[in-house]
C-alpha cells in the first residue's frame, strides 16, 4: 500500500525536477511542469502526515484537544479550497451549516474533511457534482460526503482499516488515517452503496452541548495551499 501510494508523487517529482534543471522550456511549458512538482509535493507530503496519524494510532498517542468546533465553517473553507484547485469540479454543500460538535480537535476534523473531499474529487470522473450532506441531529452531527465512483468494499464497513477492509481497494491510506482521527474523537464512520450508483462516506460526531462555540481557524494547519 505504501509503495503504491508514494510511486507516483515520488516519480513525478523527480521527473519534473529533472526537466526543468535540464531542458530549456518554453514558458507555458515550465509553468505547467512547475506547477505538477508543487501539485505532488503537497501530495507527497499529506501521505507523510496519515503515515503520522497511523503511527500514533498504533502507539495510542492520538489525544483530541476536547474542543468545541464549528464543523459547518470547516466544510466551507475545505470546499472553497477544493473549487481553487479543481476548477471543474461542482462541490455542493446540503444541509445545515450552523453544525457544531464537541469534545473534538479542530484540527483533526479538518484534516478528515481533507481527506474524504480529496477521495471524493478523485473518484468522481464523470461530471457528476458531488455532495456534502451535514445533518444537525439531537445527539450527533452526521457528515456524509457523496460522490459517483465505484463502491470499494461492501455496504456498512467502516474507515478502519482493523475491520479488515482491503487497502488496495480504494483511497487506502487517506481513508484509513480518517477512520483512525474520527475513532480518537469517540464518533464513527461508514462507507456505504449509494442509491442509483456511487458511494457514500460519512462520519458522525457528538454534538456539542448548549453554550458559545470557539471561532474556528481560517484554513487547515495539517496541509499547505
Amino acid at each position: 500500500m505504501l509503495s503504491h501510494e508514494l510511486r507516483t508523487p515520488v516519480t513525478t517529482i523527480y521527473g519534473g525536477a529533472h526537466l526543468l534543471a535540464t531542458r530549456d522550456l518554453p514558458e507555458a511549458r515550465r509553468r505547467a511542469v512547475a506547477a505538477d512538482v508543487g501539485q505532488e509535493a503537497e501530495q507527497l507530503y499529506r501521505i507523510v502526515e496519515d503515515l503520522l496519524v497511523l503511527l500514533r494510532a498504533e502507539r495510542g498517542g492520538i489525544a483530541p484537544v476536547g474542543e468545541p468546533v464549528a464543523i459547518g465553517h470547516l466544510i466551507v473553507t475545505a470546499i472553497e479550497r477544493e473549487i481553487v484547485r479543481n476548477p471543474g469540479q461542482e462541490i455542493r454543500y446540503l444541509g445545515a451549516r450552523d453544525a457544531a460538535v464537541d469534545g473534538v480537535d479542530e484540527q483533526l476534523i479538518v484534516h478528515v474533511v481533507r481527506n474524504l473531499l480529496a477521495n471524493a474529487i478523485a473518484e468522481t470522473t464523470d461530471g457528476r457534482p458531488i455532495e456534502i450532506v451535514v445533518d444537525n441531529r439531537d445527539d450527533e452531527v452526521v457528515v456524509r460526503f457523496l460522490d459517483s465512483g465505484p463502491l470499494p468494499v461492501d455496504a456498512t464497513e467502516t474507515l478502519d482499516p482493523s475491520a479488515g477492509w482491503s487497502p488496495q481497494a480504494r483511497g487506502s491510506l487517506a481513508l484509513f488515517a480518517a477512520g483512525r482521527l474520527i475513532d480518537a474523537m469517540h464518533g464513527h464512520s461508514w462507507v456505504r452503496a449509494r442509491a442509483g450508483g456511487g458511494a457514500e462516506f460519512g462520519f458522525a460526531l457528538p454534538c456539542r452541548p448548549p453554550g458559545p462555540v470557539s471561532s474556528p481557524a481560517s484554513g487547515p494547519a495539517l496541509a499547505p495551499d
